[in-house]
């Protein structure tokens, strides 16, 4: 009777213990780590909004005993990253469901058999650079997941935050903004020939815009001098561009066929068919543009040129100071 008494005693104690401090424990766990970051917002939002870069500065995404993989769009909202343990059944999945471009990001984690918690990304631009807050939200069940979360858990998040905020510090610290542009689909198509007049060009590629700018003028001044009116969006026709050396053509289409005169050409633009894209951004960043054409022609085996390569500019800089809405045409002559 007496051992009884004393197993029941110890009972009651252990009920004691694991039952009442969950009472004073929270019952939502919230964790929070801040960090300064020093490169600017975009480039830091740019690592957050694509679930894919994570695997270069998360903890979670350096832990060798899991397997992941990803689905929906490579970034923003519907983003979803999937992962297992290896040899097991559980895993859980983390989805971006809200993203406000350089200033926040929310996603919504589920742990399987654990429950589910959602993260915030706060990004605020300071003198220094970013100030990063991450916070991470969860229920805590009475009494199991409190003690867990409380013991297990919060501390576990906090160190693993902490880590992943140096890592995405020291990612960053030395990256550029990601120059800010759209490319429309590519398609294949007929162009139709232009009077045109030409001015050819030799320069280094930090010489362009002035180069050009010269050009156009002269060429405008030329036309309205002989009785010719503009005819369509200024042009640059590319004969070669390697290294640091740039040779093409100024264009500029006019209403008829008129003679030129010392460096000033009268051209008919080209006719028949051509690959083409269009471009929405700053005229560095049409590099990329190029390359998304480059790879279209390479893919789909449109490797037979019939002509040189050219860019028509739809925007005029004067009247739209944003570098992110100037649109180009790019055109690829093809057989």
């Amino acid at each position: 009777m007496k051992a009884l008494k004393i197993v029941i005693i110890i009972l009651v104690v252990l009920l004691a213990i694991i039952l009442i401090p969950p009472l004073f424990m929270p019952s939502k766990l919230y964790v929070e780590q801040s960090m300064v970051m020093k490169a600017q917002p975009e480039v830091v939002y740019d690592q957050l909004n694509c679930l894919k870069n994570w695997e270069e500065w998360d903890v979670w995404h350096m832990d060798t005993t899991m397997e992941g993989y990803y689905e929906g769009p490579e970034c923003g909202v519907g983003a979803k990253n999937i992962w297992k343990y290896k040899g097991k059944d559980d895993g859980g999945s983390q989805t971006i469901v809200e993203s406000k471009e350089n200033e926040y990001l929310k996603t919504m984690l589920d742990f399987q058999k654990m429950g589910t918690a959602e993260s915030e990304i706060f990004l605020e631009k300071v003198d220094d650079g970013t100030k990063v807050t991450w916070n991470l939200k969860s229920e805590s069940s009475y009494p199991i997941m409190r003690w867990i979360n409380t013991v297990m858990v919060k501390p576990g998040v906090l160190a693993s935050y902490e880590e992943g905020l140096i890592n995405l510090n020291n990612l960053t610290a030395n990256m550029k903004p990601k120059p800010k542009y759209s490319t429309s689909e590519v398609v294949i198509t007929e162009t139709e020939p232009m009077f045109a007049l030409a001015i050819r060009s030799e320069c280094k590629a930090e010489e362009i815009s002035n180069v050009m700018g010269a050009a156009y003028g002269k060429i405008m001044e030329y036309a309205g001098k002989n009785g010719a009116q503009i005819a369509g969006a200024p042009m640059s026709i590319w004969y070669s561009w390697e290294g640091d050396k740039m040779v093409f053509d100024n264009v500029i289409p006019v209403d008829k066929k008129i003679k030129g005169s010392n460096d000033i050409k009268s051209i008919t633009t080209y006719k028949g068919k051509v690959v083409k894209v269009t471009h929405t951004g700053d005229y560095e960043s049409t590099q990329y543009s190029w390359g998304i054409l480059e790879n279209y022609i390479k893919e789909n085996d449109l490797l037979e040129m019939n002509g040189d390569p050219w860019e028509s500019y739809l925007t005029d800089p004067q009247s739209q100071p944003d570098p992110t809405k100037w649109v180009t045409e790019l055109y690829w002559p093809i057989k």
